[in-house]
């Protein structure tokens, strides 16, 4: 092999290395995360029933009722790789299933344009757009199945029985399976060839696939979900944030989709005599574009879709422009770039689960420790919590606690309940009343979230409620009627339990008290965030900027938190 032909290897290999580091650094989107505990859960229950039909029995105003769980694959797999390693060690699932995402996409797109520079930029750009929505959930798998998808379909020949099988697994991990059928519609149309005889060859590969789809436990059920979704707009779950526009206020946000929306007009260049003669016309890519588009415009949960596909459009046109780069040596320079830049965007983020799990999730906005407390004291029963709170309750308590609500939303949960928690989410007139109609036997809910200062305030003000416990992210009371056990426990001596002292003593004015348990937590858990937060402001508040600063520091170099200030 000759030195320039070394050389292009080299700089293709460092270029892959590189996007495998940018889209690892992309991973470590701050988020609650709540869809992750009852996924866990819902895999554990798999497993004890040995069944994949399954029924509720973890909400009390669903008991009983069929529960249409189409993503029991996902929960499987959830369940296994924490049962083999542990719970935070599922960052590294989520990081892995990203790092083949888009480096296949990467692959994809150096195949579709011959530059792997472009490749490089285009797929970097994917993954900067989707990383907001880059979290512990099965959504994952069909960003995953999206990017297989085209590395089977674009550019190569349909191998029917390897996508029939790609979708036997898809349907199965996730509803975004129905999205990845109308991709391979457009994938597998005969833009460049168009006869009847492709046509019909394309038409036969997709019966094939839909057929495929089928086969999971409910069914027709599975395509009319998604479909409930695209076409109900009377659905109160429609209303969830991340199904809203992105002009919406709230949710979660892609900054960057508001830059690159605009961008499918770029295809206009193609129309361009001379551009059509230097590059391949990206058909499917600019289908892709405007489907995803329409849909991302429709619901931001789908701006990640948008990502990928406007990553087709562009590289074509990318890869042309970079030809003017000729030096080899140049561009193995340009390589060596790309990979020491994402090795510097990497340096702030930790690869220990333990403080990356604490973040990703937010597990600091959970009521850990009331969790723990409920558990010491036998503490079952129904409990009128907040939403995202619910499959964090199923996978600590395996169905002991029951809720009137949580994040299974719709494939359990009707419009009543869902308005119904609306109403007291929002402290609508007789909202104490509505929560003690259905029988709740406890209240928990969050010190901030929810109008949970003013809600704390309002029921305790009743003779209908008592105060039972709170911690640093909850606070639990019991209906008069409700019998406590007679002599309380405390909760088992964890770091949790020690920040609910810092919490409770901060709340109490003894600050010094508070200090002395914020440390005590950092001692166990250097990075844990409210123990991070209330010793910085203790410090400031007490004129001392030096080791406000020493803390902040401290607890910044575990995770570059945006908490963290």
């Amino acid at each position: 092999m000759n030195r320039a032909a070394t050389n292009v290897d080299l700089s293709r290999a460092l270029l892959f290395a590189a996007g495998a580091i940018l889209f690892l650094s992309f991973g470590y989107t701050e988020m609650m995360g709540s869809d992750m505990w009852w996924h866990l859960a819902a895999g554990r229950e798999l497993l004890q029933t040995g069944t994949l039909w399954m029924v509720d029995h973890w909400s009390y105003s669903m008991a009983g009722s069929d529960w249409l769980n189409h993503e029991w694959l996902s929960d499987i797999i959830f369940i296994g790789w924490a049962s083999a390693f542990d719970v935070p060690s599922l960052v590294y699932w989520k990081w892995l299933v990203i790092m083949a995402t888009f480096s296949i996409l990467q692959y994809v797109l150096y195949r579709q344009c011959g530059d792997a520079l472009a490749a490089f930029l285009s797929a970097g750009l994917a993954v900067a757009i989707a990383a907001p929505f880059l979290d512990v959930r099965p959504h994952l798998y069909s960003l995953l199945n999206y990017a297989l998808l085209l590395a089977l379909l674009l550019e190569r020949k349909p191998r029917t029985w390897v996508l029939a099988l790609l979708f036997l697994i898809w349907v199965n991990l996730h509803g975004g399976f129905f999205f990845g059928l109308m991709a391979l519609g457009i994938l597998l149309f005969p833009w460049r060839d168009l006869t009847l005889a492709n046509i019909r060859g394309a038409f036969v590969v997709g019966v094939i696939c839909l057929l495929a789809a089928t086969l999971n436990p409910s069914g027709v059920k599975t395509f009319l979900y998604p479909l409930s979704y695209a076409f109900d707009s009377s659905s109160p779950y429609r209303q969830l944030g991340e199904w809203l526009s992105p002009f919406t206020p709230g949710g979660i946000r892609s900054p960057l989709f508001f830059y690159f929306m605009w961008f499918p007009v770029v295809a206009l260049l193609y129309t361009l005599p001379r551009l059509r003669k230097a590059v391949d016309v990206p058909w499917e890519g600019i289908a892709l574009t405007a489907l995803t588009l329409a849909m991302a415009l429709t619901s931001r949960r789908f701006i990640p879709l948008f990502g990928m596909s406007l990553a087709l459009m562009l590289a074509p046109l990318l890869g042309l422009l970079l030809q003017r780069i000729q030096g080899r040596k140049l561009r193995l320079g340009l390589a060596a770039l790309a990979l020491l830049s994402s090795l510097y965007r990497m340096l702030p983020y930790p690869l220990a689960s333990g403080p990356a799990f604490h973040y990703l999730v937010a597990e600091v906005v959970y009521p850990v420790d009331t969790v723990n407390f409920m558990e010491a004291n036998g503490i079952k029963g129904k409990v009128y919590a907040l939403y995202n709170w619910g499959g964090y309750l199923h996978w600590r308590t395996d169905g002991d606690i029951q809720v009137y609500i949580d994040g299974r939303a719709d494939t359990i949960f009707d419009a009543r309940a869902y308005h119904h928690y609306v109403g007291v989410l929002s402290n609508r007139p007789g909202w104490m009343d509505a929560i003690a109609a259905t029988g709740a036997e406890y209240v928990l809910w969050s010190n901030h979230r929810g109008n949970g200062e003013d809600k704390l305030r309002q029921m305790m003000a009743s003779s209908d409620w008592v105060p039972v416990y709170q911690d640093s992210a909850s606070w639990l009371l019991a209906h008069k009627s409700t019998k406590l056990p007679e002599k309380m426990r405390g909760s088992p001596a964890t770091p949790w339990r020690d920040q609910s002292a810092a919490r409770n003593a901060a709340r109490g004015g003894n600050l010094e008290e508070a200090q002395h348990y914020a440390e005590k937590v950092r001692e166990v858990m250097p990075w844990h965030q409210d123990a991070c937060v209330l010793l910085i402001s203790l410090h400031r508040n007490e004129g001392r900027p030096q080791e406000a600063q020493s803390v902040l520091n401290a607890c910044r170099s575990y995770f570059p938190a945006k908490a963290l200030r």
